[in-house]
Protein backbone atom coordinates (compact mmCIF):
# COMPACT_ATOMS: atom_id res chain seq x y z
CA UNK A 1 0.00 0.00 0.00
CA UNK A 2 1.30 3.41 -0.95
CA UNK A 3 0.63 6.34 1.31
CA UNK A 4 1.11 10.05 0.69
CA UNK A 5 2.31 12.01 3.67
CA UNK A 6 3.44 15.61 3.76
CA UNK A 7 4.32 18.43 6.09
CA UNK A 8 1.97 21.38 6.47
CA UNK A 9 3.13 24.93 7.16
CA UNK A 10 1.88 26.93 10.07
CA UNK A 11 -0.03 29.08 9.60
CA UNK A 12 1.06 29.95 6.07
CA UNK A 13 1.87 33.10 4.17
CA UNK A 14 -0.71 35.42 2.74
CA UNK A 15 -0.98 34.34 -0.90
CA UNK A 16 -3.11 36.16 -3.43
CA UNK A 17 -5.01 34.14 -5.97
CA UNK A 18 -6.98 34.86 -9.12
CA UNK A 19 -10.24 36.74 -8.70
CA UNK A 20 -12.35 33.69 -9.65
CA UNK A 21 -16.03 34.13 -10.49
CA UNK A 22 -17.06 31.96 -7.57
CA UNK A 23 -20.84 31.74 -7.29
CA UNK A 24 -21.53 33.65 -10.52
CA UNK A 25 -23.77 32.87 -13.50
CA UNK A 26 -24.87 29.20 -13.42
CA UNK A 27 -23.52 28.87 -9.88
CA UNK A 28 -24.40 30.09 -6.41
CA UNK A 29 -22.43 30.23 -3.21
CA UNK A 30 -22.72 27.49 -0.60
CA UNK A 31 -24.88 28.72 2.30
CA UNK A 32 -21.81 28.51 4.53
CA UNK A 33 -18.60 26.43 4.63
CA UNK A 34 -19.19 22.73 5.29
CA UNK A 35 -17.02 19.64 5.74
CA UNK A 36 -16.57 17.51 2.59
CA UNK A 37 -18.14 14.04 2.53
CA UNK A 38 -17.50 12.82 -1.04
CA UNK A 39 -14.89 13.60 -3.71
CA UNK A 40 -15.80 12.98 -7.37
CA UNK A 41 -13.52 13.46 -10.39
CA UNK A 42 -15.53 12.11 -13.34
CA UNK A 43 -12.79 12.32 -15.98
CA UNK A 44 -10.57 9.85 -14.11
CA UNK A 45 -13.31 7.71 -12.56
CA UNK A 46 -12.58 8.85 -9.00
CA UNK A 47 -15.41 8.70 -6.45
CA UNK A 48 -14.42 8.37 -2.82
CA UNK A 49 -15.74 9.07 0.67
CA UNK A 50 -13.91 11.90 2.42
CA UNK A 51 -12.69 11.28 5.98
CA UNK A 52 -11.49 14.12 8.25
CA UNK A 53 -7.80 13.66 9.17
CA UNK A 54 -5.30 15.50 11.36
CA UNK A 55 -1.54 15.94 11.25
CA UNK A 56 0.44 13.85 13.74
CA UNK A 57 2.79 15.15 16.45
CA UNK A 58 5.51 15.63 13.81
CA UNK A 59 3.17 17.68 11.61
CA UNK A 60 2.91 14.86 9.08
CA UNK A 61 -0.38 14.18 7.34
CA UNK A 62 -1.32 10.63 6.28
CA UNK A 63 -4.33 9.57 4.19
CA UNK A 64 -6.95 7.24 5.69
CA UNK A 65 -5.87 3.59 6.12
CA UNK A 66 -8.53 2.48 3.64
CA UNK A 67 -7.07 2.98 0.13
CA UNK A 68 -10.58 3.65 -1.21
CA UNK A 69 -11.05 6.73 0.97
CA UNK A 70 -9.49 10.19 0.81
CA UNK A 71 -8.66 12.45 3.71
CA UNK A 72 -9.54 16.11 4.23
CA UNK A 73 -7.09 17.91 6.50
CA UNK A 74 -9.19 19.47 9.26
CA UNK A 75 -6.62 22.23 9.60
CA UNK A 76 -7.46 23.41 6.07
CA UNK A 77 -10.42 25.41 4.81
CA UNK A 78 -13.84 23.80 4.47
CA UNK A 79 -15.41 23.72 1.00
CA UNK A 80 -17.42 26.89 0.54
CA UNK A 81 -14.87 29.05 2.37
CA UNK A 82 -13.94 32.26 0.60
CA UNK A 83 -10.34 32.12 1.75
CA UNK A 84 -7.64 29.56 2.51
CA UNK A 85 -7.02 26.22 0.81
CA UNK A 86 -9.00 22.98 1.02
CA UNK A 87 -6.53 20.06 1.18
CA UNK A 88 -7.53 16.50 0.26
CA UNK A 89 -5.07 13.60 -0.04
CA UNK A 90 -5.33 9.93 -0.96
CA UNK A 91 -3.47 6.73 -1.78
CA UNK A 92 -1.71 5.41 -4.86
CA UNK A 93 -1.30 1.60 -5.04
CA UNK A 94 1.03 -0.02 -7.61
CA UNK A 95 -1.15 -3.12 -8.05
CA UNK A 96 -4.28 -1.05 -8.65
CA UNK A 97 -7.16 0.07 -6.48
CA UNK A 98 -5.60 3.17 -4.97
CA UNK A 99 -8.18 5.93 -4.93
CA UNK A 100 -5.81 8.47 -6.51
CA UNK A 101 -3.98 6.12 -8.89
CA UNK A 102 -5.07 8.19 -11.88
CA UNK A 103 -4.60 11.68 -10.46
CA UNK A 104 -1.69 12.31 -12.85
CA UNK A 105 -4.05 11.83 -15.81
CA UNK A 106 -6.08 14.88 -14.83
CA UNK A 107 -5.79 17.91 -17.10
CA UNK A 108 -6.45 21.62 -16.51
CA UNK A 109 -10.10 22.36 -17.18
CA UNK A 110 -11.33 19.05 -15.73
CA UNK A 111 -14.31 19.26 -13.40
CA UNK A 112 -14.03 18.19 -9.76
CA UNK A 113 -17.00 17.82 -7.40
CA UNK A 114 -16.96 17.94 -3.62
CA UNK A 115 -20.14 16.91 -1.86
CA UNK A 116 -21.08 18.44 1.50
CA UNK A 117 -24.19 18.27 3.68
CA UNK A 118 -25.24 21.64 2.20
CA UNK A 119 -24.69 20.91 -1.48
CA UNK A 120 -22.21 19.82 -4.14
CA UNK A 121 -19.47 22.32 -4.95
CA UNK A 122 -17.93 22.21 -8.41
CA UNK A 123 -14.31 23.13 -9.09
CA UNK A 124 -12.27 23.45 -12.26
CA UNK A 125 -8.71 22.08 -12.29
CA UNK A 126 -6.21 24.80 -13.14
CA UNK A 127 -2.84 23.08 -12.72
CA UNK A 128 -1.49 19.50 -12.46
CA UNK A 129 2.19 19.08 -11.63
CA UNK A 130 4.84 17.17 -9.67
CA UNK A 131 7.13 18.41 -6.90
CA UNK A 132 10.01 16.46 -5.40
CA UNK A 133 10.17 16.36 -1.61
CA UNK A 134 12.69 19.26 -1.48
CA UNK A 135 10.54 21.30 -3.88
CA UNK A 136 7.43 20.57 -1.86
CA UNK A 137 9.15 21.69 1.35
CA UNK A 138 10.31 24.89 -0.36
CA UNK A 139 6.78 25.70 -1.58
CA UNK A 140 4.88 24.41 1.47
CA UNK A 141 3.28 27.76 2.32
CA UNK A 142 2.12 28.25 -1.24
CA UNK A 143 0.66 24.73 -1.38
CA UNK A 144 -0.91 24.38 2.05
CA UNK A 145 -0.94 27.81 3.74
CA UNK A 146 -4.33 28.97 5.01
CA UNK A 147 -4.00 32.72 4.45
CA UNK A 148 -4.63 32.57 0.72
CA UNK A 149 -6.90 35.43 -0.34
CA UNK A 150 -9.13 33.29 -2.57
CA UNK A 151 -10.08 29.71 -1.73
CA UNK A 152 -8.56 26.87 -3.73
CA UNK A 153 -8.87 23.07 -3.68
CA UNK A 154 -5.58 21.16 -3.46
CA UNK A 155 -5.41 17.40 -4.21
CA UNK A 156 -2.23 15.47 -3.37
CA UNK A 157 -0.94 11.93 -3.82
CA UNK A 158 2.52 10.36 -4.05
CA UNK A 159 4.64 9.34 -7.05
CA UNK A 160 8.26 8.69 -8.02
CA UNK A 161 8.82 5.24 -6.45
CA UNK A 162 12.54 4.36 -6.35
CA UNK A 163 12.20 0.84 -4.97
CA UNK A 164 12.51 1.98 -1.37
CA UNK A 165 10.67 5.30 -1.09
CA UNK A 166 8.50 7.81 -2.87
CA UNK A 167 10.41 10.89 -3.92
CA UNK A 168 7.65 13.16 -5.21
CA UNK A 169 4.01 14.21 -5.05
CA UNK A 170 1.42 14.84 -7.74
CA UNK A 171 -0.45 18.06 -6.93
CA UNK A 172 -3.65 19.44 -8.44
CA UNK A 173 -4.94 22.98 -7.99
CA UNK A 174 -8.61 23.70 -8.65
CA UNK A 175 -10.61 26.92 -8.39
CA UNK A 176 -14.18 26.88 -7.00
CA UNK A 177 -17.09 27.57 -9.35
CA UNK A 178 -19.86 27.11 -6.79
CA UNK A 179 -23.05 25.08 -6.48
CA UNK A 180 -25.04 24.62 -9.69
CA UNK A 181 -28.30 26.58 -9.55
CA UNK A 182 -29.96 23.72 -11.45
CA UNK A 183 -28.83 20.63 -9.58
CA UNK A 184 -27.78 17.36 -11.18
CA UNK A 185 -26.76 14.01 -9.76
CA UNK A 186 -23.11 14.23 -8.57
CA UNK A 187 -20.66 12.52 -10.89
CA UNK A 188 -22.81 12.70 -14.03
CA UNK A 189 -20.17 14.69 -15.92
CA UNK A 190 -18.75 12.35 -18.63
CA UNK A 191 -15.89 10.30 -17.24
CA UNK A 192 -14.02 7.10 -17.92
CA UNK A 193 -13.34 3.73 -16.33
CA UNK A 194 -10.32 4.02 -14.02
CA UNK A 195 -7.20 2.12 -15.08
CA UNK A 196 -5.76 -0.61 -12.86
CA UNK A 197 -2.29 0.85 -12.50
CA UNK A 198 -1.10 4.34 -11.50
CA UNK A 199 -1.05 7.08 -14.11
CA UNK A 200 2.05 8.64 -15.51
CA UNK A 201 3.43 11.51 -13.46
CA UNK A 202 2.71 14.84 -15.16
CA UNK A 203 5.90 16.57 -16.33
CA UNK A 204 8.14 13.87 -14.80
CA UNK A 205 7.71 10.74 -16.94
CA UNK A 206 6.56 7.34 -15.66
CA UNK A 207 6.94 5.54 -12.35
CA UNK A 208 7.82 1.90 -11.68
CA UNK A 209 5.73 1.91 -8.52
CA UNK A 210 5.74 -0.72 -5.77
CA UNK A 211 4.29 -0.64 -2.27
CA UNK A 212 5.92 2.00 -0.12
CA UNK A 213 5.35 5.03 2.06
CA UNK A 214 6.35 8.65 1.70
CA UNK A 215 5.71 10.83 4.73
CA UNK A 216 4.85 14.39 3.70
CA UNK A 217 5.56 17.17 6.15
CA UNK A 218 2.66 19.62 6.34
CA UNK A 219 4.31 21.98 8.80
CA UNK A 220 8.00 22.78 9.28
CA UNK A 221 9.61 20.63 11.94
CA UNK A 222 10.63 22.39 15.11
Amino acid sequence: MVVAGFAIPSPGLSIAGPDASYGQGRYRLLAHPAAPTLLIVPSIGLKAPVIPIDADANHVLHPPADVHEVGWWRGSAKPGSLHGQTLITGHTVHTGGGVMNQLGDLHPGAMIEVKTALGVLEYKATKVFVYTKPELAKHANELFGQKREHNRLVLVTCTGWTGSEYTSNIIVFAEPLGVLRTSRTPGTTPGKTPAKTPSKSPSRGTDDEKPGHQPVQVEPAA
